[in-house]
């Protein structure tokens, strides 16, 4: 043993891992670099027990949203939110929530995940554009259809996947602005469902429909279902709960005020609850036009499928279940993957939508909504717009011709492979024609003389052929200064 590894002191030898705590994450600097791959832009409002920071990769190419949370026992929210989206992105889903694009751990205790960044509003920004003097809020038949046709649709593939969502904040949903489609933009409020279908799937689900809190999230009970007021935290949402949930919001979108908005009893307002339920009102104080009927029939199917849902989950609670879905007639019997036909439902707001027509004969989602506003653009703008347009038209014919300039080369490769292998052939089969030895030197050489020779013709035509492009290369217009004011427009504006 040397000398100086006898000298090392014990300290030295061992591997110090930093242990982070909730003011080390809650203090990151922008312009900083986390994990040698973002950039911290600014700091956000904290997302459950995640700490949340913008950032963009170092390439300034990728935004997203970074989520920092130290786990007790490997234990966080962020590894149950990875792998919801890492499933749903297998499914074909990815479009309905937001996507994860890195994540990992670190010094293990520190969960880090960052979600990206898409283009649109938030639903409480397109609210309060409709939102009246006095701010109270009333939403068109037309508007809350479109926007409970995504909602359904989404909380289908969070039932058909064994999650529930348990809360409902308008921050956590935006509007994707290239297909007109909301999504899910924040997933900090979704959980596994307790449901008896998804307990006996595996002992994770048991394990955390027992452990985790999985009951109502917010402190505000506008939204919240009965059987959280009555159940308080021992409460589990429920696939019922969130068809429930989505009766008072449009309710309350579409009429202005739910009757127990301003009540601050809680025994109160499950009383006034049940009894609106029981006997639901009509959402519109006026029917002006003929979608509000529509509307009005299809909250009064919503409010009463809620009833016959609940008699029907009552007698499933006693059957047997199989893989996530209910056996109402045996273990191997047909299964039934929720008694809520959200198909039925969809359908119904597309009609409103659509007015009455086709689904298939008009673009319902190029449809005008409440805060879609028309706006006369000014002689700059309107310039603008045209030569934005004029140069993504280019872009889009020069991605087209090198597509097919692509093809027309790989194609003109293999004709010219193939003839020069048939060229080569016909040489062959002249030797032996003529009765010359295959292994007579003198024929060799005459054999790859002539190869040569056109292996020689062939390089020669494709040296020409390339000319030839370079020259139309030089033909073809220059895009780049296509629109030269881009940056003095909008520092004018």
């Amino acid at each position: 043993m040397s000398r100086q590894y006898r000298n090392r002191k014990g300290h030295d030898l061992e591997k110090v891992v930093h242990r982070f705590t909730d003011d080390d994450l809650s203090e990151l600097k922008p312009k900083k670099v986390f994990a040698k791959k973002w950039i911290i832009i600014k700091k956000l409002d904290k997302r459950g027990a995640a700490h949340c920071y913008q950032v963009c990769d170092t390439s300034f190419k990728i935004f997203g949203v970074l989520y920092l949370e130290t786990g007790n026992d490997n234990v966080t929210s962020i590894a149950s939110q990875v792998e919801f989206s890492l499933q749903q992105f297998s499914l074909g889903y990815s479009h309905r929530f937001t996507n994860v694009i890195d994540s990992n751990i670190i010094n293990n205790h520190l969960f880090y995940m960052v979600q990206r960044t898409r283009p649109g509003p938030t639903l409480e920004t397109l609210l309060k554009c409709i939102r009246s003097d006095d701010d109270r809020l009333k939403v068109s038949s037309i508007t809350a259809s479109f926007i409970a046709i995504d909602i359904i649709s989404i909380l289908e593939l969070l039932n058909s996947s064994g999650h529930v969502l348990r809360n409902f904040d308008t921050k956590q949903w935006k509007l994707d602005v290239k297909t007109r489609m909301f999504y899910l933009d924040d997933i900090t409020d979704v959980q596994v469902s307790s449901d008896k279908r998804h307990r006996s799937i595996d002992e994770i689900h048991i394990i955390n429909a027992e452990t985790l809190d999985l009951a109502w999230t917010s402190n505000d009970i506008l939204y919240a279902p009965i059987e959280f007021i009555v159940n308080g935290e021992m409460h589990r949402m429920s696939e019922l709960d969130q068809l429930e949930m989505l009766i008072y919001i449009l309710f309350d979108w579409t009429r202005g005020k739910l009757p127990w908005k301003n009540s601050k009893c809680q025994q109160r307002t499950l009383e006034m609850k049940r009894d609106f339920l029981e006997n639901f009102p009509d959402p519109l104080e006026k029917f002006e036009e003929p979608v509000d009927h529509w509307f009005s029939t299809a909250l009064h199917n919503l409010a009463d499928h809620l009833k016959v849902a609940k008699i029907a989950q009552a007698k499933l609670e006693k059957q047997a279940v199989r893989g996530g879905a209910w056996c109402p007639k045996g273990p191997r019997a047909g299964a039934l993957l929720s008694i809520i036909n959200y198909r039925r439902i969809v359908e119904d707001f597309q009609k409103i939508v659509c007015s009455g027509r086709p689904e298939w004969s008009v673009y319902w989602r190029d449809i005008k909504l409440d805060w879609d506003k028309e706006v006369e653009l000014t002689p700059e703008q309107s310039s603008f717009l045209q030569k934005y347009e004029k140069r993504q038209k280019c872009l889009e014919v020069v991605d087209e011709r090198a597509r097919l300039d692509a093809i027309r080369v790989h194609y003109s490769v293999m004709e010219e492979h193939g003839k020069f292998e048939r060229e080569k052939n016909q040489i062959s089969i002249e030797q032996y024609l003529r009765g010359g030895d295959p292994n007579d030197p003198d024929e060799k050489e005459e054999i790859e003389r002539q190869i040569a020779e056109l292996r020689q013709k062939r390089m020669q035509k494709i040296q020409d052929e390339i000319i030839e492009e370079d020259e139309e290369m030089d033909m073809k217009i220059d895009i780049k200064d296509e629109i030269d004011d881009y940056d003095d427009y909008y520092q004018g504006t």
